[in-house]
């Protein structure tokens, strides 16, 4: 979801009923592409009072690519990455 319609390729007006955040929330009113670097994410939603953008992380991990979190960041890896050992996961959950 985004609420700069800048961001949105190919986008389309849609019904996409109600979200809510905060103490409120808005319509949303249309859909489209963010193209960005080496990936693609369809049906964004634009919300357009939505502060921040937001993306799903089981949707980037249904297409078989994996996300990192650290401190400071949220990383996005290919579907070929693939860890050398385990000497640094602390912690591994189905």
């Amino acid at each position: 979801m985004t609420g700069n319609i800048s961001y949105l390729s190919d986008y389309e007006p849609f019904d996409g009923g109600y979200v809510s955040f905060g103490q409120g929330g808005c319509k949303i009113t249309g859909k489209g592409i963010i193209k960005t670097g080496k990936l693609e994410f369809e049906n964004v939603y634009f919300v357009k009072d939505l502060k921040y953008n937001l993306f799903s992380v089981s949707q980037i991990c249904d297409n078989k690519n994996n996300v990192l979190f650290t401190n400071s960041e949220c990383i996005v890896l290919g579907r070929d990455f693939k860890l050398r050992d385990d000497t640094n996961v602390l912690l591994r959950t189905p």
